[in-house]
């Protein structure tokens, strides 16, 4: 399937989905969905929450029990353990880890950015009170977001060029919380999330700010004032 092919595909997903906040100006953003926020209000009065400090890791799977985190606020990635490579941003309010489809061996695991309020339970608990309430529909809405969201992120790393990567990333970066743009530079925030060299990102970053397509200080993205679809 072209990109082109996987991009329509997205849209027709979106389309399926309550949509909230959904993506803006061409930038294919994660969305979020209505089923989300009223599945944790669902499930909300039956776990705690906690202060969870920034650059804590919170694994999908902890001794072979897979692990569900309900989160209420904050700023979360995906990393992968083995590399460190950053699979994604996650939109907050969020719930990751509700099915038990991901195996052990994959190591993704969330971290927390900045302190976040989440609350910790097992994936066959969340399942149990997914039944208690009722909330299959909801569970099944979730879950078309998270699909949604995983073959956006498949479209963003597998670009058909290497400037259009760092296009997404770019506008992504801008639709970070301001607590990550002013705190990750530019280049590391591509470096993380892209297989481009870091060469390559400093090369074009320069570029870019040189067209005034971009304003940095200090290496922190400040604005972007149209990005050429085209390098």
């Amino acid at each position: 399937m072209n990109f082109y092919a996987r991009f329509k595909l997205i849209i027709f997903i979106v389309n399926s989905v309550d949509m909230k906040d959904s993506s803006a100006q061409g930038l294919p953003t994660l969305i979020q969905s209505q089923a989300t926020f009223d599945l944790i209000d669902l499930l909300s009065p039956h776990v705690s929450f906690e202060k969870i400090p920034a650059h804590r890791r919170l694994y999908y799977s902890v001794g072979g029990e897979n692990m569900c985190y309900i989160i209420l606020s904050g700023s979360i990635k995906v990393g992968r353990d083995i590399d460190g490579f950053v699979v994604s941003s996650m939109p907050v309010p969020n719930i990751a880890g509700i099915t038990n489809l991901l195996p052990e061996t994959t190591g993704l695991y969330l971290e927390t950015l900045k302190e976040s309020e989440i609350a910790i339970l097992t994936t066959t608990y969340a399942q149990q009170l997914i039944g208690e309430t009722n909330s299959w529909q909801l569970l099944v809405n979730h879950i078309a977001k998270v699909t949604a969201n995983l073959l956006l992120t498949n479209i963003i790393m597998t670009a058909p060029s290497t400037y259009e990567v760092l296009r997404f990333q770019l506008m992504a970066l801008m639709n970070e919380p301001a607590s990550v743009r002013e705190s990750t530079s530019a280049a590391k925030y591509v470096l993380e999330r892209t297989r481009l060299s870091r060469s390559t990102i400093m090369k074009m970053l320069a570029q870019l700010k040189q067209g005034g397509y971009i304003q940095l200080d200090d290496g922190i993205l400040i604005a972007l004032h149209h990005l050429p679809a085209k390098y």
